[in-house]
């Protein structure tokens, strides 16, 4: 179904839909559903009886009765009270499965109060015609005041249809001048053809004391040949022969009633020819629709539930959810493969803007797995054994680690599950997550279980490039391509064919290289610095961040059009306090790494507090605090250093190594030193390497040369 249909549908159809089970509990509310005097929450559940007047609950429950017994759909028409004005309803009801009834009830109040109007007014022109009438009856110069100066458009009409007199409403409905219709034009002659043998019926009916309407509705034509649809009331005058008829426009009347019956049929074909699953929710996840596709699906009608846990059985949030991008009025599609029943699908998540100004995120999710199962066919042999090897794999309920990263937590459960299915596509990644949290080692796991796991994996720091040589580093140059261009040099896209190309902080890159890096990514290749040569090397990304990209697409400072090229498998990995519960397993993998001389024992005390600190750093915070307690004995948080300063080098504390005549080997002294001024640091900074390096008056790559070189990660 097309998005942009189904939205227009959406917000033009003023029904409220509503599931009644036979019982006369209300079960869901979608739609209109501001017409409801509470809020949806508050009748699901609950009985007709108890939130309807007595009257009204009556007469639903009869109407309910009689579609359940007949199987035919059920008119009625009520009224409600709001805040002591009444609202008027139409709904048609029928049996929609064995023990519920489906309502489409729709505000016709508008229409009621027209009709009060036309009723106001045909008894203002009864008692005007009753007044003229009279009028006439005296003098011919009385009535003629009267009839020019009425609020409508009137007419006198002799027995031939001639109009012997026509006010100045009836110009302009007409278009004609009273000197161009005043017994020159026949009523007859305004009217529609297929009008005509009617009013003809009525006209000499009238005349002759037959029983005729003495108001009704036709269509006459103007000037200009346009068809107007009129109200029409009709009185005898004293006069033989002679009739006074008053007319009322209500083309546009005519026209909304008809759009509205158009729209409700293409919103009803729409719904019913869909033939994926689709739901609303709000912005605290509850499911506001669902279609009979995924009430089938999941077993029930989920509707006022939370959608991750109706949907996914999840206890928090899905973490490849896109509802904060689409209600911050994005459309986002992507392709995933389900956890639970393994087959894939393709999700179109757009902004649904209802008319009280409430926005839904609308999911429309379509089953693509014979076509993913047709690509993954095609796949060479030793990629389809790694995909069925993952696909094993992933059937495992819990797992403590996966390669490097450690972590039984629901969180990192569903971050590896998430690996695995990226592993077994060759889509582009985007990993999310604080400094520190590990996603150089996710991104390196995810390429090891790849089909391009014999590739290289290529990391690339693009925060750490300086701007005026982001091009030539990622795509190389030919030999004199510039003064000290000495030789041929390739790029890093050139070293990621056939493997992964790791873009750490790609938040990092700016525009004008993202339009030559989506052209490369697009397939178009690219040309390195001084060739002539287009290059097109086979790579996939695995980009990583720490900053909102949503936020600097919105800004400029990143195009959308890359935005989404590497945005399709979103993975977020959580931040170490908000999975405290790895703290214990992190240590003992940390402390491992130690000879089991040199570890000091972890009390009950040390661990408090450990499990008690933020992690600001996270992972990586955590590694270098355990490094300096095995060192220095001595627990060391963040927290213990005043903020934005870093030990003077005469407060360092001496080496152990010095102080226990182990070694007096200058060089083995320096280095100690150097860690623990770095480390020292690299905390008091958050394990921002920036800002770091600009405390310890040293250059960013100098730095991580020197983290590296003391195996400071």
């Amino acid at each position: 179904m097309d998005s942009q249909i189904y939205k227009a549908i959406v917000n033009a159809i003023p029904d409220m839909i509503i599931r009644i089970s036979r019982a006369g509990v209300f079960q869901s509310f979608e739609g209109a559903t501001a017409e409801l005097y509470w809020p949806a929450e508050a009748y699901l559940g609950r009985h007709i009886g108890d939130v309807l007047p007595p009257d009204t609950a009556a007469l639903f429950e009869r109407k309910i009765d009689a579609a359940f017994r007949t199987d035919q759909i059920q008119y009625l028409e009520y009224s409600l009270s709001f805040n002591g004005q009444r609202r008027y309803y139409e709904s048609r009801m029928i049996r929609s499965r064995k023990n519920e009834a489906l309502a489409i009830v729709r505000n016709v109040t508008r229409e009621k109060q027209v009709e009060d109007e036309l009723r106001r007014h045909r008894e203002n022109l009864e008692d005007l015609v009753q007044e003229r009438t009279a009028e006439l009856t005296r003098a011919e110069s009385s009535y003629r005041s009267i009839f020019h100066h009425a609020g409508s458009a009137s007419i006198i009409v002799d027995h031939d249809f001639t109009i012997a007199m026509a006010n100045s409403k009836f110009e302009e409905l007409t278009g004609y001048t009273r000197e161009e219709i005043e017994g020159r034009k026949l009523w007859i002659d305004f009217i529609a053809d297929h009008d005509r043998e009617r009013v003809e019926r009525y006209h000499y009916g009238r005349r002759q004391g037959g029983r005729v309407p003495p108001e009704y509705e036709c269509q006459i034509i103007d000037r200009r040949g346009r068809t107007k649809d009129i109200f029409i009331k009709v009185g005898m005058l004293p006069e033989p022969g002679r009739a006074i008829a008053s007319l009322i426009d209500i083309t546009a009347l005519k026209q909304t009633e008809k759009d509205l019956r158009q729209r409700e049929a293409l919103y009803s074909a729409i719904l019913e020819g869909y033939e994926g699953m689709l739901y609303f929710i709000s912005r605290d996840y509850r499911i506001k629709f669902m279609n009979e596709n995924l009430i089938r699906a999941i077993g029930r009608n989920a509707t006022g539930e939370i959608c991750y846990q109706a949907l996914h059985n999840r206890s928090s949030k899905c973490l490849w959810c896109v509802s904060d991008q689409v209600f911050d009025g994005e459309v986002v599609r992507f392709d995933i493969q389900n956890p639970k029943d393994q087959r894939w699908y393709f999700s179109v998540n757009v902004p649904i803007l209802m008319a009280d100004g409430t926005t839904y995120c609308q999911a429309m999710i379509r089953d693509i797995d014979q076509r993913k199962r047709m690509e993954v066919a095609l796949r060479d042999s030793e990629a389809h054994l790694i995909e069925e090897n993952l696909r094993l794999r992933s059937s495992i309920q819990q797992r403590n680690k996966f390669g490097d990263i450690v972590g039984h937590s629901d969180a990192m459960q569903e971050v590896y599950n998430l690996m695995l299915m990226a592993a077994a596509s060759d889509a582009n990644i985007i990993l999310y997550g604080e400094s520190g949290t590990g996603k150089e080692l996710v991104a390196g796991a995810i390429h090891n279980m790849s089909a391009r796991s014999e590739g290289r994996f290529v990391p690339v720091n693009c925060g750490a490039i300086p701007e005026t040589l982001l091009e030539r580093e990622f795509f190389g140059h030919k030999r004199g391509a510039f003064t000290g261009a000495d030789a041929d040099k390739q790029g890093y896209l050139d070293d990621a064919d056939g493997g992964t190309l790791f873009l750490d902080e790609i938040g990092e890159i700016k525009p004008d290289l993202q339009v030559k890096l989506l052209r490369a990514i697009e397939g178009g290749g690219y040309t390195p610095i001084g060739g002539n040569e287009i290059k097109k090397p086979d790579f996939r990304i695995i980009a990583a961040t720490s900053r909102n990209l949503t936020d600097m697409v919105q800004k400029g400072l990143m195009r959308s059009d890359f935005f989404y090229r590497v945005h399709i498998i979103p993975i977020h990995l959580p931040p170490l306090r908000q999975r405290k519960e790895d703290i214990p397993l992190l240590i003992d993998h940390f402390l491992k790494a130690y000879d089991r001389n040199m570890r000091p024992a972890i009390n009950d005390r040390t661990l408090q507090t450990l499990l008690a600190h933020d992690w600001p750093g996270n992972v990586r915070e955590l590694q270098n605090v355990l490094y300096r307690f095995v060192t220095v004995k001595r627990l060391d948080l963040a927290e213990d250093t005043p903020a934005n300063t870093i030990d003077p080098p005469g407060a360092v504390e001496t080496p152990a190594a010095l102080t226990q005549g182990e070694s007096t080997n200058l060089s083995e002294l320096v280095a100690v030193y150097e860690k623990r001024v770095i480390s020292a640091a690299l905390s008091q900074h958050r394990w921002n390497r920036t800002r770091t390096a600009r405390a310890l008056g040293i250059g960013l790559r100098t730095l991580q040369r020197k983290m590296k070189t003391h195996g400071i990660m």
